[in-house]
This record gives C-alpha cells, sequence and structure tokens, in this order.
C-alpha cells in the first residue's frame, strides 16, 4: 500500500531522463491577459500556508500586502487559493503554476475561480511576473519565470515595469467588460480545523523523479478516455490518442507499453487511482482560452513512496497518468487531428516520466528536433517521435534490441545511424557544406570546417515563405550582434533542409541604397536575394534575407538549417517549420 502520493502536473517540451513538469501555453499576449483577469494588482508576497481543503485536495494560500491597483477592487490584502503544495507526506504537484516566496515584489493577473470565486492568478504562470531591480540602474523589472510548452512565439520573459504597465492599462480602459468579484479571503484561511502548515516558498519545481514499475514486469500501463474534442469528434480523438500512446510503445530498445482502455465518466486532476486522458476541461482546472490564447491542456502523474535504481539514479514508481484537454480551441488556426495528436505525444512523454529535450532558443538542432523540446512543432509530424526521444525513452525504460548503430535507423532518412552523417534528424541528402563530417542539419556551424562552437547565434530568428514553385518567395529575419573588428565584405547566405540545398547565394561587397535611412543600413543583393543589415541600439543589427525565384517543391521542410556569413563572421540557426493556410510555410528558430 502506498505511503505516499505525488501528482506531477506536466506540459511542455524537456528531454532526458529527468522528471517533467510544465503546463501548455499558446501564445497569449499581456493585452489579451490584462483583458482576461478579473483584477490586476501590484503586490508583496506577506504571507504563505499550505492547506489540505474539504475534498481533499491540496492548496497553497497566498496573501498579498497590495500597494497598486491596476484593475479591480481587491483592498489592501488578498489571499490568493493556488492549487498545489506539500502537507506531510502528501504532494499536489501542478508545474507551470506560478512560484512565490515571502517578501517578493510581484505583478499579478488575477481570476474567480468559477467554483468558488477565490482569486487565482491567470492563466497560471501567465499570470504573473517578479518585480526586480536592474543593479546598476536602478530601473524595475518584470521577469515571468515560465516554464511550459509554447505554441507560436514565446511569451515576454523580461520587460521594463514601467512599459508593460503602459500596455495593461491601455487594454483596461478600452475593454467594456465588467470584472467578476473576487473572494478576497478564503474560507480555507479561517478554518481552524483544516490541516495546514506554513511554508517559506512555494515553488514548483522539477517533480520526483518517476517511472513506471509496470514496464518491468512487462504490463501495459492502460489510460482510458473521458469524452472527446467536440471540433474533431470522437474518431479523430481516438486516432489521436492511440498514435500518441503507440509511438512510445514501438520504440524498439525500450520496454514501456501503452494502451487506450474503455470510456470513463471524468474525474478531476486529481490522486485517485485512475489514469484518464480527459477532454474539454469539465472541472473548469485551467481558464477559458482568449482569443485562442492561453492554456491548452495539463497533465501529469501520481508516484508511491515504492523506488526503482536504474543506472545509479533512484526513480519513484508512478502509478497514475492524467492529462486534460482544456476547452474553445476547436475554432483556432492549429487545431487540428495531426497537431493534437503532436500535443498528446508530448503529453503522454511527460505521464511517462521523460521531461523536456531543451528550454533554450539556441539549443542544439537535435535537441529542437525532439517531440519532447518545449516549443510546439505542428510541422505535420503527428504522433511520432525523434531521435532525441528515443534516447530518453530507452534511457528510462532500458531494454534488449535497441542502440546497435549499424542496424538502427533513428531519423528514418535510409541511412543506418553508423553511416548517417546527421544520425539524430532525417537528412537524406546528407548535405554537409564544409566537409566536416557532421550534416548540416546537425552541424551548429555548417560554413565553418571544423569549427564547433565558430558560429555566432541568429536570435528571434523566422523564416516565412510562399509556395509557388520556382517563384517561391523566402524571407528570412531575425538579429544578430556583429564581433568587434568585423568589416562589410563578401557575405553568403545558405539554407538546407534535409532533401538538399534552398538557398546558397554568395554576395561580393556591401552595397548602398539611396536615402538616409537606407545609408545607415548595410546591403548585399545579387539577382536572387537581398541581405540588409540595420543598425539597433546596444550595437545589434536586425538581418533580412529576402530571395525570390526559388523552387521550394512542396515546401515540405520540418527542420531548416539557416547560415549567414558576413565578412569573417559566420551565423547559424535551426528552424523547425510548419505549414500554414496551405501555400505559406513558417519556419522559427
Amino acid at each position: 500500500m502506498p505511503n505516499r502520493t505525488t501528482l506531477a502536473v506536466v506540459f511542455a517540451l524537456v528531454l532526458g531522463v529527468r522528471a517533467a513538469g510544465a503546463t501548455t501555453f499558446v501564445g497569449m499576449s499581456e493585452r489579451n491577459l490584462a483583458r482576461a483577469a478579473d483584477a490586476i494588482v501590484v503586490a508583496t508576497v506577506e504571507d504563505l500556508e499550505t492547506v489540505a481543503t474539504r475534498d481533499g485536495e491540496i492548496a497553497t494560500l497566498v496573501t498579498l500586502d497590495v500597494e497598486r491597483e491596476v484593475k479591480g477592487d481587491v483592498g489592501r490584502h488578498v489571499t490568493l487559493k493556488q492549487p498545489g503544495g506539500r502537507l506531510g507526506g502528501r504532494t499536489l504537484w501542478i508545474a507551470g503554476s506560478p512560484r512565490f516566496a515571502l517578501g517578493e515584489r510581484q505583478l499579478l493577473f488575477l481570476t474567480a475561480h468559477p467554483g468558488d470565486g477565490t482569486a487565482r492568478t491567470t492563466a497560471f504562470g501567465l499570470g504573473q511576473f517578479v518585480l526586480t531591480a536592474h543593479p546598476g540602474t536602478g530601473v524595475t523589472f518584470a521577469e515571468r519565470r515560465l516554464e511550459g510548452l509554447v505554441i507560436g512565439g514565446r511569451p515576454i520573459r523580461r520587460v521594463r515595469l514601467d512599459r508593460l504597465l503602459r500596455t495593461v492599462e491601455r487594454a483596461v480602459a478600452a475593454d467594456t467588460a465588467v470584472p467578476a468579484p473576487l473572494v478576497t479571503v478564503p474560507s480555507e484561511l479561517m478554518d481552524p480545523t483544516l490541516d495546514r502548515a506554513p511554508v517559506a516558498a512555494f515553488t514548483f519545481m522539477d517533480s520526483p523523479s518517476g517511472r513506471w514499475a509496470e514496464a518491468d514486469r512487462g504490463e501495459t500501463v492502460v489510460y482510458d478516455v473521458a469524452g472527446a474534442d467536440p471540433t474533431l469528434g470522437q474518431d479523430a480523438s481516438f486516432s489521436a490518442i492511440d498514435g500518441a500512446l503507440a509511438a512510445w510503445t514501438n520504440v524498439s530498445g525500450a520496454t514501456i507499453t501503452l494502451a487506450r482502455g474503455g470510456s470513463t465518466p471524468a474525474a478531476p486532476l486529481r490522486c485517485d487511482g485512475l489514469s484518464q486522458l480527459v477532454f474539454g476541461d469539465p472541472f473548469h482546472e485551467m481558464p477559458n482560452p482568449v482569443a485562442c490564447s492561453g492554456v491548452l491542456a495539463l497533465g501529469g502523474y501520481c508516484t508511491s513512496s515504492d523506488t526503482d535504481v536504474i543506472d545509479g539514479r533512484t526513480f519513484f514508481h508512478i502509478v497514475e497518468g492524467n492529462i486534460t484537454f482544456n476547452q474553445g480551441f476547436g475554432g483556432c488556426s492549429f487545431w487540428n487531428v495531426t497537431n493534437l495528436a503532436e500535443v498528446a505525444t508530448h503529453e503522454v512523454g511527460h505521464t511517462i516520466g521523460i521531461g523536456h529535450s531543451s528550454e533554450d532558443d539556441n539549443a542544439p538542432p537535435e535537441l529542437k528536433d525532439a517531440t519532447m523540446y518545449y516549443r510546439a512543432h505542428f510541422d505535420g509530424r503527428g504522433a511520432s517521435v525523434h531521435a532525441d526521444d528515443i534516447a530518453a525513452v530507452r534511457a528510462l525504460y532500458p531494454g534488449p534490441g535497441g542502440g546497435d548503430p549499424t542496424v538502427d535507423d533513428s531519423d528514418g532518412d535510409g541511412f543506418a545511424d553508423a553511416e548517417d552523417d546527421c544520425p539524430s534528424i532525417a537528412n537524406a541528402a546528407q548535405i554537409d557544406t564544409d566537409g566536416d563530417g557532421v550534416g548540416d542539419l546537425c552541424d551548429p556551424c555548417p560554413l565553418a570546417p571544423g569549427g564547433e562552437g565558430a558560429c555566432q547565434p541568429i536570435y528571434v530568428s523566422k523564416v516565412r515563405a510562399r509556395v509557388a514553385g520556382s517563384r517561391s518567395r523566402l524571407v528570412w529575419q531575425g538579429s544578430l550582434a556583429l564581433p568587434d573588428g568585423v568589416r562589410p565584405g563578401a557575405a553568403r547566405v545558405l539554407l538546407v533542409n534535409g532533401t538538399g540545398i534552398v538557398v546558397d547565394t554568395s554576395m561580393r561587397g556591401a552595397i548602398t541604397l539611396a536615402g538616409a535611412r537606407a545609408r545607415r543600413s548595410v546591403h548585399y543583393r545579387s539577382g536572387q536575394a537581398l541581405i540588409t543589415l540595420r543598425p539597433r541600439r546596444g550595437g545589434s543589427y536586425r538581418v533580412r534575407v529576402s530571395v525570390r525565384g526559388i523552387d521550394l517543391g512542396s515546401g515540405d521542410m520540418p527542420v531548416l538549417s539557416g547560415s549567414l556569413q558576413v565578412g569573417t563572421a559566420s551565423f547559424a540557426d535551426s528552424l523547425s517549420c510548419s505549414h500554414r493556410r496551405g501555400r505559406r510555410l513558417v519556419c522559427r528558430g
């Protein structure tokens, strides 16, 4: 009989065999966040206390000393009732939630919970900014410590508080909706009969590492399903779930076996002995989306106190896995059965104990390509796991028959790993521009022979293309910092995907265009392409590469390697691509 349970609520993208924990966020602007909130305050954390509620859940009460009300009317003090916390041997873990520490000053977006009216942060961690002063200037910055899967652009992480407040105040002024009243003193705060414990910090970090012991006994882990996506229908929903479970089950050299069970009534996201995949968020555990943005899904697992040791590392036994999908995303442009399958595969990966491959925008290409990367790809991959995901599940659930590089073709491109110049990403063309033995799709610096680490990063890198045969047009934008001493000279742009070279254009000498603004920029032009470097404050440059008259074929290029040379400096980025509205292709670095 287990004597301790842990619920780790998950959803984002991570690798490795460490435990995962996160929420899935869909690009919610601060304007939409302000409109969705019932109150917005600048406040200091005055008290933290974890309590066991009457229905058996665990919540942490966060009492705030309010110094400024930007929206709503909460008074001098308000106590939030945030789901999750640790009390004795029990833990309810909802990663992706905000983090609180005594004495911390914060800007908080608050929403009334539909069940009891208590105040909670809007959209979990999206609704929290911690306020800190710059050590040199003393200027106050708002920092968002967000962990989760991100669909679309990465949410703002750090911004000047005065700038953020101007944006929020304009959104509040333009909003005609009446905010819901907040219960500022939860009943649990004053109830002496409840189990409670003071805490110094309410922090969701990595959940205890977990794995299913069923895999060692040859048993199948079964997830029941409650409902279906109302837009896609039951058949499509079940197909996506079946594909996600099969993607992890079918990895050779791993022992985990997953299957869909029967239909079952929905239950809340808690440790109740039932593994479930729930559609429609029937218990309102997530806020409703606003303009196709917000929280898409939550997922996680419960563990017992029993443990295993794998490769010298201790893991708690997972005894239950849960995933809940939100309602209201059915009409959004990105929502289809293929992308549901990708989301489900990522989420199921968390429920078997796998974390994000990386949460770094400048991660190596093979980590960006993983289905467990922190940003969704939506590149048509659906229910599939890639090389880094395969390595993770083999490490967590080791079994015979895997890991032979002379036989395995981890990326499925027709080349065994031992002879593949890029064994972690499909690279059927085997393009290796600098001849260093590492294919361009895996090479962090494809234009520098043997120069690992020689390339500078391209930040906020994005490619947009219109696929129209030989009349296709492609625009690549980002920002970069030219190293000291680099002078404009020859330039080269190289774009490569798994089927070959997309663009390779060398340009001799910088040119000057007419106009005062143009003369402040550096330009390179060939008959096919134009490169523009526009200086920005702080010494960085905004770079724009425009290429016309190329043949993108069908535009099917899930991963794109982008390289740029300016004078003696080399820059590179790996981008994940997805189709938007038929002929449009969008790739993000």
